[in-house]
């Protein structure tokens, strides 16, 4: 064999490897591509479902201050900021223990001025 075609073997080779390598490139990056629109949607659901938790708890709390801004007693203080250290996976049971505890509430400052029940 010629070197001259032992050459162009060599090269031919690391031709094919670097087509190879530019091929799985495309197919990682379409890859990385889906993913980021996956995660892009996930993060844009993820901040309207806050939005809408923060927007029901401050219903809430002005709700509980209303209702119990009569109980001239009872010192109201500021809402308190969120915990910062709570699982968002249980985000569906928080929300529904501030429903819980707003509707104790209510039914306590109902049943205390003699208000129907809801």
């Amino acid at each position: 064999m010629s070197a001259a075609r032992e050459y162009k073997e060599v090269i031919a080779g690391i031709a094919a490897a670097a087509e190879a390598l530019r091929e799985r490139d495309r197919v990682r990056a379409a890859a990385l591509n889906r993913e980021l629109v996956r995660l892009a949607e996930a993060m844009a659901h993820a901040e309207e479902r806050a939005a809408l938790t923060r927007l029901g708890v401050e219903l809430h709390w002005e709700a509980a201050l209303e209702a119990l801004w009569v109980e001239s007693w009872m010192q109201l203080r500021p809402r308190p900021g969120p915990d910062r250290r709570a699982d968002p996976a249980a985000i569906d049971a928080l929300d529904a223990e501030v429903e819980a505890r707003a509707a104790e509430i209510q039914d306590a400052t109902r049943r205390r001025f003699g208000l129907p029940r809801r």
